[in-house]
């Protein structure tokens, strides 16, 4: 009797076999594919660094733009500041000048106040008003050049040359003058009014002082 011996098949292979042949037969496919794979990745890793790059770009961009326009805000405040304390110092200069304008007018005024000789009340003081003044005003030149004059009155003090003022300017007048108007007061009426200004009781000397300009 004869014995049968199967024999199963020897070319029969695992799955690795496969996969091995298989990629031995197609080697050119996968390497293909390899390399399909890391062109891909690399192309999304440089995309992804230039995103990165440009929101960096962008980023700093905004902070140039943004310190620029603070820059521009901040030397524009400082041209106005520059401007304003021109303007101020101009009106200072301003205001100082016509202050010393009027001091010399006032000064020249004085220097302009004409003495003449009068047979009945001894000398004249002819004084000559500028813009802005009144008889008040003049009186107080005609005092000031009798006391340079005489000498008499270095005893008085404000209180009493106010009251010698309103003397003279009570018994000249009171009505509106205009530049160039020109008014006299005797020698006589002013030593009248120092007189009475010497003899004024302290009360009155109290009252008179509110009228004083601190």
């Amino acid at each position: 009797m004869e014995t049968e011996i199967e024999i199963t098949g020897t070319n029969e292979k695992g799955w690795l076999g496969k996969i091995k042949d298989w990629s031995y037969e197609n080697w050119q496919t996968v390497l293909v594919v390899l390399i399909v794979l890391i062109v891909g990745m690399s192309a999304y890793n440089y995309n992804q660094e230039t995103d990165d790059s440009s929101e960096a770009i962008v980023v700093t961009e905004n902070e140039s733009v943004e310190n620029t326009v603070q820059k521009s805000i901040d030397n524009q405040e400082a041209v106005v500041e520059i401007q304003d304390q021109e303007i101020a110092d101009q009106e200072d200069a301003t205001i100082e000048n016509n202050e010393k304008e009027v001091e010399v007018i006032q000064e020249v005024m004085k220097e302009e106040v004409i003495i003449s000789n009068s047979d009945n009340s001894g000398q004249k003081y002819t004084i000559s008003a500028v813009e802005g003044e009144g008889i008040t005003h003049l009186a107080r030149h005609a005092l000031d050049k009798y006391m340079q004059e005489t000498g008499d009155g270095e005893d008085l003090s404000q209180e009493h040359k106010i009251y010698i003022e309103d003397y003279l300017q009570n018994r000249t007048g009171d009505e509106g003058i205009e530049k160039g108007h020109q008014e006299s007061f005797s020698e006589d009426l002013i030593k009248e009014a120092i007189l009475n200004a010497r003899n004024l009781s302290p009360e009155s000397i109290e009252n008179l002082s509110k009228y004083i300009k601190n």
